[in-house]
């Protein structure tokens, strides 16, 4: 089952009640904090659409300034902005940006960021876990606040890509979309390249790609755990924990949600085992705990996402 696209607007309220609103709302997704600009009453709109591996929502904003602090709960996520309508000023990562058009910029929800426009602007926000990119592109968060030029280049074919894909899954024509997620990265790694300034050899970088690949070779072992991925590593357990605070997330946190994602590869795949035999496969050894996990993550329950994806691929090959 393809996941709903959530829509959230200040359509319909009165206007001194709708700025409340949104700055409420806002700080169920980003850390960010929102002032009109002019005299014109604040309108705002977003949609979201949820994946496996990330997040797409698309904010729609009369003109305004937006910033935020350090310390939310968001700091646990890396965020791709690309530039879809209007033009934008964004300082974030130390470096001040306009993005025109098109353009692309990372931002990093731990690090302060303020960005003003005073024109009507649309951007689209693919959403990433930090401990995701931190294990495909390490060196991603170090590219915080660069504009990446989107009409020319990897960052064309890249910004091209999510704002077409985003008009299709508005329009309601995503039959393809749950294969985003496998060409989303791939798209990022072009439009990103490692800086040559990048230690490969740095310490903590190293650790962090031993860590993922010792939570992987024990993932669907119930009994993993801090100790067992540290003496894997041959480090402390605290150390263990330190590095994954790093990442804004917890050693049990990440197993979990690697679990969630074998499990939802494997029950999108035709003739899969039984939720139950799927869920004791990956490691959970508690059904009910896999299926409120499952629908957490994926809004969606297990059943529903596999009858979903079986459903798909038969009007794929139909």
């Amino acid at each position: 089952m393809a996941a709903a696209l959530e829509l959230m607007s200040t359509q319909g309220l009165a206007p001194r009640d709708r700025l409340p609103f949104w700055n409420e709302l806002a700080q169920r997704i980003a850390p960010i904090q929102v002032e009109a600009i002019g005299d014109t009453p604040f309108q705002a709109s977003i949609a979201r659409r949820r994946f496996r591996d990330f997040e797409l929502f698309s904010p729609r904003s009369s003109p305004a300034h937006i910033y935020s602090r350090p310390g939310h709960e968001g700091a646990g996520m890396l965020n791709i902005q690309v530039q879809h309508s209007g033009r934008s000023t964004n300082h974030t990562g130390g470096r001040t940006s306009v993005l025109e058009e098109g353009d692309v910029l990372v931002y990093d929800p731990s690090r302060p960021l303020w960005l003003d426009f005073d024109e009507p602007t649309q951007a689209i926000v693919l959403q990433l876990p930090l401990a995701t990119v931190e294990e495909r592109l390490p060196y991603l968060r170090e590219l915080a606040g660069v504009r990446i030029c989107g009409s020319r280049g990897p960052g064309a074919l890249f910004s091209n890509m999510v704002r077409h894909a985003w008009t299709l899954i508005e329009a309601g024509d995503d039959d393809w979309a749950e294969a985003l997620p496998d060409v989303i990265w791939p798209m990022l790694r072009m439009a990103f390249p490692e800086p040559t300034t990048h230690l490969d050899h740095d310490r903590r970088a190293t650790l962090r790609r031993e860590l993922f690949a010792a939570v992987d070779a024990d993932l669907c072992d119930p009994d993993l755990d801090t100790h067992r991925i540290a003496k894997r590593l041959g480090v402390s357990a605290r150390y263990v924990q330190i590095l994954f605070a790093e990442m804004a997330t917890t050693p049990s946190a990440f197993i979990r949600g690697r679990r969630l994602e074998l499990a939802a590869r494997r029950l999108a795949t035709p003739g899969s085992a039984t939720i139950t035999d799927v869920a004791y496969a990956v490691g959970f050894n508690d059904l009910s705990s896999f299926c409120r996990a499952f629908r957490h993550r994926f809004e969606v329950s297990a059943r529903d996402y596999r009858a979903g994806r079986g459903r798909r691929l038969e009007q794929l090959d139909s």
